[in-house]
């Protein structure tokens, strides 16, 4: 006896729709309750932000950090009008990550046809992806940065469907030509996305070029589809300007990514071997690490074998102009990490993500249209929907039940206590690295520039710029009394803690 679902599609369309309902959710109540401490990336880029002057976060940030300049400043005025609170410091990444969702459903409706059992695969991928579950509410860029690779490929099917139905909403190509504008400004990796858009572009001007159309509406779609292009070009060249080539400027971040470049070896061993990570870290915890290592290969090898057997007869569809676009993509991160520009790592390369799902899917659905292929792909197809949405749920759930994360909310609560306290009877504090835990902030890494435990400190909500409260290092308790010697004379008490206990202690006791 055989067990059949009557309407497959039906049942995968309910449980994706219940999965990203329960990821927004989850999203939502990170954001509304103070149950998700910040790490030391977050304490990093918060500090900047809490500190540093409008201007200043032009010049280069402190503590090695690199975010693109017109976001933060945006983020910057945001976060001040509401005191930097931890509400408002996680609302911008839950609002991104949230309309990264959408957009990718929106984008699997219009690239997919609605019978497609395997479209749901382009939002799995996507949402259980390392990057976008662990950075879904975090202070960093890399929720904008997958929203950008998706808002890429929006824009390439919007140019392309220029050339075959001309400008249908003026409203629509207005929008269009605005993100091709704003676009750059907001990610590091969006005109690495954006730059096959150019490419698949030309090729679609060349058979518009040789095609029997009249000579006048060949140039008027022409200008159509150039015009956005144009503005994103000049888009690139003003985000070079005002902030990469500051960037490049900041000489403890060229170190630190010349570091990260060459720590992990080189050759040819090496490069095969971080090509398979290129693949597998789409893929969360070993098992599905080597199911989309197999997969992420394979369909690329698949897409360039089709792209060169479509090139003797070209018929370049929508479909086949959005595959290119995806193997340029993915060809150029991989070019750009044998370059030494890139490094392979999850964060880094998740502008990939959309383009390898994609390819992925292609794979399959080639797979299944031969007899032989079809319970394969059937069989593959279930591991991957079964797994991807476990991992959706474990990731929540491993916030909460993770080994330290007791400790860490009692640090969480019992710091933000004690400096409501300190500031309430005007005293400096006196912190321990171990407010950190459980980073390691004293162990140094090369080029690395540390962190303070005072500095990790003073970015906790409950700390009030505007109060300047004296924040003060110890490493080790046991030495207080030597400690309050080397403080400022018009320092008599403290407030000295190890992130979980606190107490007062006078100078002169």
């Amino acid at each position: 006896m055989s067990f059949r679902i009557a309407n497959p599609n039906k049942v995968i369309r309910i449980v994706t729709i219940a999965t990203l309902s329960f990821l927004v959710c989850w999203g939502l109540a990170m954001v509304l309750m103070q149950v998700r401490p910040f790490w030391t990336d977050e304490w990093r880029l918060i500090y900047n932000l809490k500190f540093k002057s409008p201007v200043a976060l032009w010049g280069p940030l402190d503590f090695t950090q690199q975010f693109p300049r017109v976001y933060l400043e945006l983020m910057k005025a945001f976060t001040w009008l509401f005191d930097y609170s931890y509400f408002i410091m996680r609302l911008p990444s839950f609002l991104v990550g949230t309309a990264t969702i959408f957009l990718c459903y929106h984008l699997m409706n219009k690239i997919y046809k609605p019978g497609k059992v395997s479209r749901f695969l382009f939002v799995f991928i996507l949402v259980s992806s390392y990057t976008f579950t662990e950075y879904f509410v975090q202070v960093k860029q890399y929720s904008m940065e997958i929203f950008l690779s998706l808002v890429a490929i929006w824009q390439l099917l919007e140019v392309l469907e220029i050339s075959a139905k001309g400008v249908r909403h003026k409203g629509r190509y207005a929008l269009l030509c605005f993100s091709f504008l704003a676009a750059p400004f907001f990610s590091y990796t969006y005109p690495i996305a954006a730059a096959p858009i150019f490419m698949v572009a030309f090729l679609q001007g060349i058979l518009l070029l040789r095609s029997n159309e009249e000579t006048k509406k060949k140039m008027h779609i022409l200008l159509l589809q150039w015009l956005p292009l144009f503005i994103a070009a000049m888009s690139i060249i003003v985000f070079y300007v005002i902030d990469v080539s500051h960037l490049m400027d900041d000489k403890e971040m060229h170190a630190y990514w010349s570091y990260r470049m060459i720590a992990g070896g080189s050759g040819v061993k090496h490069i095969i071997g971080k090509c398979w990570d290129f693949f597998a870290q789409v893929g969360s915890g070993l098992i599905f690490e080597i199911i989309f290592g197999v997969l992420g290969i394979s369909a690329f090898a698949w897409g360039l074998y089709h792209g060169i057997k479509n090139s003797r007869t070209p018929k370049y569809d929508t479909g086949a102009l959005l595959r290119l676009y995806c193997m340029l993509l993915v060809s150029l991160a991989i070019g750009l990490f044998i370059a030494g520009k890139l490094p392979v790592e999850p964060k880094f390369n998740a502008f990939t993500v959309p383009s390898i799902a994609v390819l992925i899917i292609f794979l399959l659905d080639n797979l299944g249209n031969a007899p032989a292929g079809r319970k394969v792909t059937t069989a593959i197809t279930t591991i991957l929907f079964i797994g991807l949405t476990g991992n959706v749920m474990t990731t929540a759930l491993n916030v909460v039940i993770a080994p330290e994360y007791a400790k860490r909310m009692n640090i969480y609560v019992a710091t933000e206590n004690a400096i409501a306290h300190a500031q309430a009877d005007k005293l400096p504090i006196l912190i321990t690295p171990g407010v950190a835990f459980p980073d390691a902030i004293t162990v140094i890494t090369p080029n690395f520039a540390p962190i303070s435990a005072g500095s990790v400190l003073k970015t906790f909500p409950a700390y009030k710029v505007s109060e300047n409260l004296p924040v003060y290092t110890i490493n080790d308790l046991t030495k207080l009394k030597e400690k309050m010697k080397q403080l400022p004379a018009s320092v008599t008490s403290v407030l000295a803690g190890d992130g979980i206990s606190f107490k007062v202690i006078n100078r002169y006791d």
